[in-house]
């Protein structure tokens, strides 16, 4: 009987010691992580709203296979493209919730999330693109982007959108006078539906994935979109005129959800981080290029484009003088400083 006890006793200790172990293992696991015979494997799960043609999805294609070749496989990347998670908003969203991982997001989306990003998408603030890039590569944006973990973000680094003309299905647009009464789609932020009531339109803020189907019912006339967007999302099917008039030079934002950022080992972080800044530059080499040959095609498929030269920018710079007028004394050092570099 006492050698029964003496078994059950060691056999109790055994059990208790296993379960103790395997406690440890769990509360020490990572949001995204695999245990595996060797290192810890990080699945990241990246969503953008990007058709695969398009500059977005081919710089986060480049940028993920990078990333997962420079950490020996540790890191890998699962890509939901296209939308398939919903609009921009929605994406940031799940990235504050922790549900997303990562993504690109348009950085005049991000601004309602966190406000000091609404400086790089006021109208006509850069004076071409290497002076948008400058500013976007510089100090001053680093500070920026550290400051959105204050809302659950990652800040990386600025990709490219891409410079916004306007598209209607009215008739050409050479000056502010051609916008009166559009109906036209913005993202949903203050600053640009403001904006456009200086131009005289009618602003009507919505989701991107509702624009094809609400131009093709006439819910709105026209937006502001890169060419890129126009080719990759078959806008032209559904719009008849460009007008080149450069309202605005769009950024992308590349972000993590903060938390699950700084749960990562400190040797990953530096190459997320590197690559997403190396990337950057790389991303907006291919958005110009397809730039380029899209404008090419769209107007082979009909599309009206009235070229820069034709369009009246100083009018559209006058008419949106009252905007800068009315900023904070933040945004108005914001600009300054931007303007100065």
């Amino acid at each position: 009987m006492k050698l029964l006890h003496l078994r059950f006793s060691f056999i109790s200790i055994i059990i208790i010691s296993l379960l103790a172990l395997s406690g440890c293992n769990n509360a020490g696991e990572t949001k995204g992580q695999v245990k595996g015979g060797g290192d810890d494997v990080f699945t990241i799960k990246i969503g953008h709203i990007a058709s695969p043609e398009d500059h977005y999805s081919i710089g986060i294609n480049e940028y993920t296979k990078a990333v997962e070749e420079a950490t020996d496989g540790r890191v890998q990347f699962e890509i939901f493209g296209n939308g398939e998670l919903g609009g921009e908003a929605d994406l940031a969203e799940q990235i504050q919730m922790g549900s997303l991982d990562m993504s690109v997001i348009t950085t005049g989306v991000l601004g309602d999330f966190y406000e000091d990003l609404r400086v790089f998408d006021m109208p006509f603030l850069f004076r071409d693109l290497d002076h948008a890039y400058t500013v976007l590569d510089s100090d001053f944006a680093q500070d920026i982007l550290n400051g959105m973990d204050e809302v659950g973000f990652k800040g990386i680094a600025f990709w490219e959108n891409g410079l916004r003309h306007i598209t209607n299905n009215k008739g050409p647009i050479y000056s502010p006078k051609d916008m009166e009464g559009l109906k036209i789609r913005t993202i949903e932020n203050n600053m640009f539906i403001d904006t456009y009531k200086l131009l005289g339109a009618d602003p009507v803020p919505m989701e991107f994935p509702e624009v094809y189907s609400s131009l093709q019912q006439g819910v709105i006339d026209g937006i502001d979109q890169p060419y890129s967007i126009m080719w990759g999302k078959k806008i032209y099917e559904v719009q008849k005129h460009l007008s080149e008039v450069g309202f605005y030079y769009a950024s992308a934002t590349l972000l993590m959800n903060d938390e699950f950022y700084e749960s990562l080992p400190e040797e990953i972080q530096e190459v997320i981080v590197d690559l997403g800044k190396e990337y950057a530059v790389k991303e907006r080499e291919i958005a110009r290029n397809l730039d380029s040959e899209q404008k090419e095609k769209l107007i082979d498929e009909g599309l009206e484009v009235v070229p820069e030269d034709e369009v009246d920018i100083k009018a559209f710079k006058k008419a949106v003088e009252p905007f800068y007028n009315n900023l904070d004394d933040k945004n108005k050092k914001y600009v300054e400083k931007i303007r100065d570099m």
